[in-house]
């Protein structure tokens, strides 16, 4: 909001409307850096776009956050939005739709979901270049939408002493897409040969309790298999016993022509344990194959890999048609499921059949963000838009620095492999390609809430430093670390230049957004004003191109009156159309001290 109060001598604010100066941070910037982001509330970003404008921003963001808003904004306005945006000589940048890229609901893993997923950030590229058709607009997506951290943990002590304590830790079944957590547990018995008895309770390790469980889940596998196993054997041993002489070729008898009462008996008695143990067997073998695929998908020792291809390879050359119902192959049913279980309890890596979560969200999203990028090069080549993958709040998914470089590597990793494929490219034409289509944008407000976790200052700058050669975009946005909000730089405590020095020392020079939902939702519309104003006081920008001289936040403008709003009629106004109201204030139209009155002496006088 432009004060029109600021074009008189009186006081921009009165003392009853907060003045938001705040003083200089040691980090500046000039004006040009700076990109202003739109109320993502709306949709008529068309109409935002005209109004943020006003005060000559070089840069815009075009806000897409709300997937229900971003489908209601007509498909013109993004040719309108370009067209205003090259009149103006604004270059826009998009914020594309919160939506979770590894395709994780509620009811856990789903490929609908990330294919879902997918094609609504795949529509959000396109729309983005509507944009800027001719430049790489940067296009900004979340790296979690809707997850919680997936590796929750706090810090806590001082010096020698700090250190983290992990809270637990979310995992995943692939196969089933089903979703757990493991949580810490007093324990004290040593579980292996590296711990020793101590009266102390033994420390909680993430990733040693995930193998743990894993070990434990397979070795119930195979016991439940060995069971069924078991329960047929006895079935057939009993058989055996009961009529001993034709047990294996009962479906040839009629025991009709058994003429001895008692031999007739002992016969159906075997016949009902060979149905019994042809039942417990099937099943057996029926699970038997399920932990089979389990081991050769998950199993990555070569020397597991062989000996389950020589036992598969066995198998087969058992196997003829009918072969779980059929009675007279109940002999090779049980050789088989007897090879079949001594191979698998010989496999030395166990099957990771539980993995942790936040490894398969990076898989499954980069995969998501590969995808787009691809689609989007083969669509629109050198001008294609850029994804920047954002680090999403501190307490939710993939939010570390470590975290979103690992997932940002990941996805150029993929992109590079569909590139390959589909383009059939060089791996140093694909890897150029990639760097170039997937970067990070880096939220200093969101890593700012590791505070809430125990972090410090220092902590949450190292976090920057992470990510840093991957940042291409930056989201400004200050707050106090515990809650998600977001207002201009200097109203919080986001430690803004130690991270931004760490950026920049690795060459960054794109746009650093004003990401204020919170101005725009709580204190534009009563006040407040545009959220330029106080981040360009707040980083003293340069008032000049040529960054000389007095910043915007050391000009030390403030007028003399402090009350009302202003000089809002000025007396001028009466001088020249009569009724001087030389008894009022200047600022309520009176006259201007020790001007004459230009109708001095006339009657209206």
């Amino acid at each position: 909001m432009v004060n029109y109060e600021s074009m008189y001598g009186g006081a921009q604010y009165s003392t009853l409307t907060p003045n938001y100066y705040t003083p200089p941070s040691p980090y500046s910037t000039a004006t040009g850096d700076i990109s202003i982001h739109l109320d993502a509330r709306t949709a008529n970003q068309l109409g935002e776009l005209n109004m943020r404008v006003n005060p000559g921003v070089k840069q815009v963001e075009i806000q897409g956050t709300f997937p229900q808003s971003l489908d209601s904004i007509p498909v013109q306005h993004f040719d309108e939005m370009h067209r205003l945006a090259k009149l103006t000589g604004v270059k826009p940048s998009f914020h594309g739709p919160v939506v979770e890229a590894s395709g994780i609901g509620e009811g856990g893993f789903t490929e609908e979901n990330r294919f879902g997923a997918e094609k609504h950030m795949e529509s959000s590229m396109e729309k983005a270049h509507r944009l800027d058709p001719k430049g790489n607009i940067s296009v900004t997506f979340h790296s979690s939408a809707s997850l919680p951290d997936l590796t929750p943990h706090i810090m806590v002590g001082k010096g020698k002493d700090r250190k983290r304590i992990d809270q637990g830790l979310f995992i995943i079944n692939e196969d089933s897409g089903q979703i757990t957590s493991i949580k810490p547990e007093k324990r004290y018995f040593p579980e292996d040969e590296k711990e020793k008895f101590t009266e102390n309770e033994i420390p909680f390790r993430p990733l040693d309790e995930l193998e743990r469980k894993n070990k434990e889940m397979w070795t119930e596998s195979l016991a439940q298999v060995n069971r069924f196993a078991e329960f047929g054997e006895d079935a057939l041993d009993r058989a055996q016993r009961a009529y001993p002489k034709e047990t294996m070729e009962m479906g040839k008898i009629d025991p009709a022509l058994i003429s001895n009462e008692n031999d007739r008996k002992n016969f159906e008695n075997a016949q009902r344990a060979i149905n019994h143990g042809q039942v417990y067997l099937r099943d057996s073998y029926r699970s038997l194959k399920g932990l089979f695929n389990k081991a050769w998908a998950h199993t990555r020792n070569p020397e597991d890999k062989e000996k389950l291809k020589n036992f598969v390879e066995l198998a087969q050359s058992s196997i003829t048609k009918d072969f779980e119902t059929d009675p007279d192959q109940i002999v090779k049913l049980r050789e088989v499921v007897e090879h079949g279980l001594k191979t698998l309890s010989q496999v030395k890596q166990t099957p990771e059949m539980w993995q942790p979560l936040d490894q398969f969200v990076v898989k499954k999203s980069a995969e998501t963000f590969a995808n787009i990028a691809e689609k989007a090069y083969s669509k629109f080549g050198s001008s294609a838009p850029i994804v920047n993958i954002e680090n999403a709040p501190a307490n939710n998914a993939l939010s570390s620095g470590e975290q979103l470089r690992n997932l940002v590597e990941k996805s150029r990793e993929q992109l590079v492999n569909n590139l390959k494929k589909s383009k059939g490219m060089s791996v140093s034409q694909a890897k150029a390609v990639a760097d170039k289509m997937i970067g990070a944008t880096w939220d200093v407000g969101h890593i700012n809430m590791l505070r809430k976790k125990g972090y410090n200052e220092k902590e949450i700058i190292e976090q920057t430093k992470a990510v840093a050669p991957f940042v291409k975009h930056v989201h400004l946005s200050d707050n106090f670390g515990m809650e998600h909000t977001e207002l201009p730089m200097g109203m919080g405590n986001v430690p803004l230049k130690g991270m931004m020095d760490e950026i920049k020392k690795e060459g960054f020079k794109g746009a650093q957004v004003i990401e204020a939902m919170n101005w725009w939702q709580y204190f534009a519309e009563h006040g407040g004003g545009n959220a330029f104003k106080p981040t360009i006081e707040a980083l003293d920008s340069p008032i000049y191109a040529m960054a000389e001289g007095a910043g915007w936040g050391s000009t030390n403008v403030y007028g003399a009156y402090y009350s009302g709003h202003g000089a809002v009629n000025p007396g001028v106004h009466h001088n020249t159309y009569g009724a001087g109201f030389q008894t009022l204030p200047t600022e309520l139209g009176g006259e201007i001290p020790g001007d004459r009155g230009r109708f001095a002496g006339s009657p209206n006088q």
